[in-house]
Parts: structure tokens; C-alpha cells; sequence
């Protein structure tokens, strides 16, 4: 795990996938370990996250994914009234769970984390304070929520390879300037597999 202090004393915090995957998995309680799968592995953001209900959730043309439409993301251009619309990528198994959730009489309007936006980020809290007493690793301390969209950005643009204008389009960015502080330096492991292609 990297941190990096801001001039305003808040901490960046870059992980692995590895190390993200303890958060959710530090959760204490399905609920919270949705919303913060819905920031790590879709790319929401906190807010955005209380505005997620079931109607939101469908299947891609394809039939075997799942995207999920962002109906009130934040818009930084100054376009749209009542912010943008977006589709962003659903992990199969997290539909699953949202899914499991709404069972119990939650309808296609309602929000899946119907709660505030202080609770989600107090649910981060909580489950990062777990993690660094499991791994021992007290960066885990210093995680907010941004840093959980930063984490899927960072993943999909440095490690995975993913085109910047389609993670552009899922996580609701308008310019690549935008985008750019997401890739920061490469991780060891990505630089190894990169170079070990090359014909030096």
C-alpha cells in the first residue's frame, strides 16, 4: 500500500486489489460490504451510492453482465441540472448479493443503502480499523471512500490495461484530466509483466 499526504493533511491511498479486498471483506454486515463493493468495484461515488435502487440494475446486451445506471452522479461540467446519467460495470457476484438484499421487500425505487452519507463513510471506517488490526498494516487507517473509487480506477487503467475513455465513461469523467491523477506510478508486479514482453 502507497499513501501520499495532501497539503490539506488528508492521505491518498493507493492499494492492490489484494489489499482492497480486505475492506469488504472486513465488513460488518452485508449492507455495508455492498456499499463499499459499490465504490471498489463499480466506481461510485459515496453519494452516489445512497441513489442505487433496484430498477437501477440490469443486464448487459450481451446477457451474461450486469451494468448498473448511475442516475445521480456529480457533474463537474456545469451541463446537466440534475447531474449525469451513467452505466457503469456490475460484478456478477455483487448483483447477486444486491439482489439477495432486496429480497426482503425492498421495491425497484427504493434505495439499496437507504442511509446517510456519514453512516456509509463511518461503515469505511469500521471496516478499514479491521482490516489494519488483521493484516497489521496501519495504512488502513488513513482509507476513505474516495480512495476506494480511486482503487478501482487505478486498477483498471495501470493494471488491467482498460482504454481511458471507457473508464471515462463508467466512472462519470468528462475530460482526461480528470483521470490523469489515477495513474500514478505502476505497480512493481504490472511493470514486471509489461517489461517481460519487451525484446530489449
Amino acid at each position: 500500500m502507497r499513501t501520499e499526504r495532501n497539503r490539506d493533511a488528508s492521505w491518498n491511498v493507493w492499494m492492490t486489489r489484494d489489499e482492497y479486498a480486505e475492506i469488504p471483506r472486513n465488513a460488518h454486515s452485508d449492507l455495508a460490504e455492498v456499499a463499499i463493493r459499490l465504490m471498489g468495484d463499480c466506481g461510485l461515488r459515496v453519494a452516489e451510492v445512497l441513489d442505487v435502487t433496484p430498477g437501477d440494475i440490469s443486464r448487459r446486451s450481451g446477457g451474461r453482465s450486469w451494468k448498473l445506471e448511475v442516475v445521480a452522479g456529480k457533474d463537474t461540467s456545469g451541463e446537466y441540472d440534475q447531474g449525469k446519467h451513467r452505466e457503469t460495470w456490475l460484478p456478477r457476484d455483487l448483483e447477486a448479493r444486491i439482489n439477495r438484499l432486496v429480497q426482503d421487500g425492498v421495491d425497484d425505487s427504493e434505495p439499496v443503502v437507504d442511509r446517510s452519507k456519514r453512516t456509509v463513510q463511518n461503515w469505511v471506517e469500521r471496516a478499514c480499523k479491521r482490516a489494519a488490526v488483521e493484516t497489521g498494516d496501519d495504512d488502513y487507517r488513513r482509507v476513505s471512500t474516495h480512495d476506494l473509487r480511486r482503487c478501482w480506477a487505478h486498477h483498471l487503467l495501470v493494471e488491467e490495461g482498460v482504454s481511458p475513455r471507457i473508464v471515462m465513461a463508467l466512472g462519470g469523467w468528462d475530460s482526461y484530466d480528470a483521470i490523469e491523477p489515477y495513474l500514478a506510478a505502476p505497480t512493481e508486479e504490472n511493470i514486471n509483466d509489461s517489461m517481460s514482453a519487451v525484446d530489449l
